[in-house]
């Protein structure tokens, strides 16, 4: 696992002139900017420089408002092979939006809100959308503003997925008010366990209306169900930021997306699950 770090700062001459004797991903010009780097001789050399003193009675000479965070890590292939089960960070290509856009919320969707954010969301209701117009090859895809949600060709679906036990939900077509032909939208039960979320990486959560909801990073292989149980794909019981569920697949699961070139085998499409 490589971490990888976030600089920004308002930076000045001298600054401008040692950052850019590294090779970085772009030219650092005076004034705000920021670059991010891969743990290594860069990011120490970067650190050392505006982090830390060089004696007990030297000031560090930083720039105004420099800051330094780590934002993401990326997984080794042998990582990515060795995990059981992973976080997985796409449902599909964003294709449409529900409807009706001004009211699909309360036809399909329960939830509460609180400051703007809605929390306990549960679906009640099949989505409806504008038919859609399929890629040569595309099998699956989700929608703009709800991409916790995953829709398949049903073709796609009755010969790989149906095999396997999965259900589906409906999809109704907007304009004529009846169910889609080939598209329907993959059921994903609820895990039957809670996540060991406490002490992680991402125990960051901001309250809301009682309900902790965790903060969207991945900041490390991602917390291990409390319980095993068997599963293909499921919802995490938790919420993130703004009430999504993360949706969690099997090893075997994630073959086929990647067999059908429905996701691709790395960290950007991935998170490798703890084991227990």
């Amino acid at each position: 696992m490589k971490k990888h770090y976030s600089f920004f700062a308002k930076w000045r001459k001298q600054d401008v002139e040692f950052l850019n004797s590294f090779k970085l991903m772009k030219t650092i010009t005076e004034g705000y900017d920021g670059f991010w780097v891969e743990e290594g001789e860069t990011y120490e050399k970067i650190f050392e420089k505006f982090s830390k003193k060089n004696s007990l009675f030297s000031k560090i000479d930083q720039p105004p408002e420099f800051k330094v965070t780590m934002v993401f890590v990326r997984f080794s292939k042998e990582e990515l092979n060795n995990a059981s089960y992973y976080m997985l960070c796409t449902s599909g290509e964003p294709k449409g939006y529900p409807l009706p856009k001004n009211d699909y919320k309360n036809i399909v969707l329960s939830y509460e809100e609180c400051d703007y954010i809605r929390i306990n969301k549960k679906q009640k209701a099949s989505f409806r959308i504008k038919k859609p117009i399929w890629k040569k090859n595309q099998k699956n895809f989700s929608l703009e503003l709800e991409w916790d949600f995953m829709f398949f060709k049903k073709e796609f679906y009755q010969e790989v997925l149906a095999p396997l036990g999965l259900k589906f939900i409906d999809v109704i077509d907007h304009s004529t008010d009846k169910p889609l032909e080939d598209v329907i939208q993959l059921d994903i039960p609820i895990a039957e366990s809670k996540i060991s979320l406490e002490n992680s990486a991402y125990d960051i959560y901001e309250p809301r209306c009682g309900v902790k909801q965790y903060a969207r990073q991945y900041l490390d292989f991602f917390p291990p169900f409390k319980t095993a149980f068997d599963f293909h794909i499921c919802y995490t019981q938790e919420e993130f930021d703004g009430g999504f569920k993360r949706i969690i697949i099997s090893k075997e699961f994630c073959d086929i997306l990647v067999k059908h070139k429905i996701i691709k085998y790395h960290t950007g499409h991935l998170i490798p699950m703890k084991p227990i």
